[in-house]
């Protein structure tokens, strides 16, 4: 069994969590819950025994945001799913840092979907630096906002500067990035799944394949599609159904070309 802590400050948000966890996560088994950062804190101080696999947390709790609360914990040895209402600065800044999170009102699909991610049996260290991640890039005023995105790998979890993607390439249900420093990471999730959170800043799709940092183009050939040669030597397709979208990306970035 998975072995399950709640923290919700609303009793009605609560009691549905726990029917539909009881209902749609059979295997997951709710061994405590509380309302706040100071239930949070007594409650895994008190887990001598690393009663708890994965913890459900609200972020907006009455003794302050939830991340006051996980910052004074030395370790954090279990998952974590965020419960939260739609934001959808908040959503980015989940997506950036590798971390699970179910919307409110809780969709039973996305409820098992997160649960299904639940690494049984094993610590995972970079829990402590994704919520870091996390952290600097809710905080919508901070200058380093949205620097780093967490990539989860085959291997584990990389943190990386944006500004050190220099390119992401799909094959089948995996995405290769490309890094300045010449390294390769092979993340387990279609491209589709970082378009819409690169999109939003200087990335760009080109092709069904292929996502580019458009701080490494360093000349677009035309043609029917075309082609972008980057800062690299590389040269990346253009597809004809992405060349405006290509075009548009450039003209916003850089004025009329």
């Amino acid at each position: 069994m998975t072995r399950a802590l709640l923290i919700e400050d609303e009793p009605e948000s609560l009691r549905n969590l726990l029917n539909l966890i009881e209902k749609y996560c059979p295997d997951v088994d709710v061994v405590a819950t509380g309302e706040s950062n100071a239930d949070l804190l007594r409650l895994v101080g008190d887990d001598r025994d690393g009663a708890f696999d994965v913890a459900f947390l609200d972020i907006n709790l009455p003794d302050g945001l939830v991340f006051q609360g996980l910052q004074q914990l030395e370790d954090i040895p279990f998952d974590i799913i965020f419960v939260t209402a739609y934001d959808d600065y908040a959503l980015t800044a989940f997506d950036f840092s590798a971390i699970d999170y179910v919307l409110k009102p809780i969709d039973p699909e996305d409820l098992r979907r997160a649960v299904s991610r639940i690494r049984l049996g094993r610590k995972s260290p970079s829990t402590k630096q994704r919520l870091e991640v996390l952290q600097q890039n809710y905080a919508p005023n901070s200058p380093n906002a949205f620097e780093k995105i967490g990539i989860s790998g085959l291997d584990g979890v990389h943190f990386v500067r944006l500004s050190e993607i220099i390119r992401l390439e799909a094959e089948d249900n995996y995405t290769h990035f490309w890094l300045s420093s010449g390294e390769r990471i092979t993340a387990s999730k279609t491209i589709k799944a970082f378009e819409d959170t690169l999109l939003r800043l200087n990335f760009v799709r080109v092709h069904k394949k292929h996502i580019v940092n458009m701080n490494y183009m360093k000349t677009y050939i035309k043609g029917e599609g075309g082609y972008l040669i980057l800062e690299t030597g590389e040269t990346i397709e253009v597809s004809r159904r992405k060349k405006s979208n290509l075009i548009e990306s450039v003209r916003r970035m850089y004025g009329e070309v």
